[in-house]
């Protein structure tokens, strides 16, 4: 067998196993442990929508970093955040769309607890901490998020301006 053909064997042993072993790392280390739930999200992407640009056009009227929302019962619903603490009225096209939000939304075994704003993003987040829903105001995609327990996330893109964020598993 010339030199060629030996190196060319080899240069194909280390790519495949190279490969495998990107797989088998990505495979243990980055699987997410809760699922999307995408086709249950996707029909409701205008309620969404409507919803995160909703409490993101309050946030833009306060000096703050983040603030917490409360998901409405009633016809308003509070931000909790101790500096900014407030009630917000929602009207009633908003509040229909926070209603059926609410309820279809559940992730990680929870449904939906609070609605965090900071900066550019609105999260929908439930007390899991594990999964949110992620609207981004200019379409960029979220680089971590406090709503996931300060912890790595990958961060999925859904549709235009709109991202899931999950907790990899851990396996050591």
């Amino acid at each position: 067998m010339s030199k060629l053909k030996k190196a060319a064997i080899i240069t194909a042993v280390f790519a495949f196993l190279t490969g495998t072993a990107f797989l088998a790392v990505r495979i243990l280390f980055f699987e997410p442990k809760v699922p999307s739930r995408k086709d249950d999200f996707l029909p409701l992407i205008t309620e969404y929508t409507q919803a995160a640009e909703y409490y993101i056009g309050d946030f833009e009227k306060y000096d703050a970093e983040r603030l917490i929302y409360s998901v409405p019962d009633g016809n308003e619903a509070h931000c909790f955040n101790s500096e900014y603490v407030h009630e917000l009225p929602i009207s009633e096209p908003t509040l229909t769309s926070v209603k059926k939000i609410k309820a279809a939304y559940y992730l990680d075994k929870h449904h939906l607890e609070d609605i965090i704003v900071e900066n550019n993003y609105a999260f929908f987040c439930n007390n899991a901490g594990r999964a949110a829903y992620i609207y981004s105001k200019d379409g960029s995609k979220p680089e971590s998020s406090d709503c996931l327990n300060g912890e790595r996330a990958l961060v999925y893109k859904m549709a235009d301006n709109w991202y899931f964020a999950t907790v990899p598993e851990k396996w050591f």
